[in-house]
């Protein structure tokens, strides 16, 4: 992957290299891993697109949190799947209202902007490569089973009546009829009846 990292001193840098970034594609999206991010102040690492051979600001592709200090393994998700040769701008936002959600957008540059050094952001560019591997760990999750709902409604569990947990007994079905009326799963006998519909029969 074409990459350099980018320090403007000793406290803020991306490391881009060639050899030390990694980026994954799944399920429609795109994984950038950086080896390493140096910053001086809590932040974040953030993917911009490139047009003209500058980035595109305000608008962001993704991005990621960075503490203050060195950062390593640090992926950001892109909701897309780039192809090869697309170009990106890594570039260092600071946190700056305080409330942990990266902010800096459309109408919205006065906070989280780019991290300033001798006047310029701290960036790194690099090119999506060629034969860029799939994850297969990073499949799309698949729907989790539900069970038919005389299964789930036949839980004896206060806490969650809803669901019967492995192990946990069915609970006994009524056995009664009332005014001529059979409850589902009852037998049509003559003589039966408890407590319950005997009051209501005789209100």
């Amino acid at each position: 992957m074409a990459g350099a990292a980018i320090a403007q001193d000793d406290t803020m840098m991306i490391e881009a290299d060639q050899e030390a970034m990694m980026m994954s594609m799944a399920d429609g999206q795109t994984m950038v891993t950086f080896p390493r991010i140096t910053t001086r102040e809590d932040g974040y690492i953030v993917l911009h697109a490139v047009a003209d051979g500058a980035p595109v600001v305000p608008d962001s592709m993704g991005h990621a949190m960075v503490m203050a200090g060195e950062n390593t393994d640090v992926m950001v998700m892109i909701p897309q799947a780039l192809p090869a040769g697309t170009e990106l701008v890594a570039m260092l936002h600071a946190e700056t209202n305080g409330n942990g959600v990266y902010d800096f957008g459309e109408g919205m540059t006065d906070v989280d902007g780019p991290i300033m050094v001798n006047g310029a952001p701290v960036t790194a560019t690099f090119v999506v490569p060629e034969g860029v591997k799939m994850d297969p760990d990073m499949d799309a999750m698949e729907s989790p089973e539900v069970e038919d709902p005389e299964t789930r409604s036949a839980s004896d569990d206060s806490d969650d009546p809803d669901y019967r947990d492995e192990g946990e007994d069915e609970i006994e079905l009524n056995d009664t009829e009332v005014d001529g009326f059979l409850e589902e799963g009852e037998e049509n006998g003559d003589n039966e009846s408890d407590d319950d519909d005997a009051a209501t029969a005789n209100q």
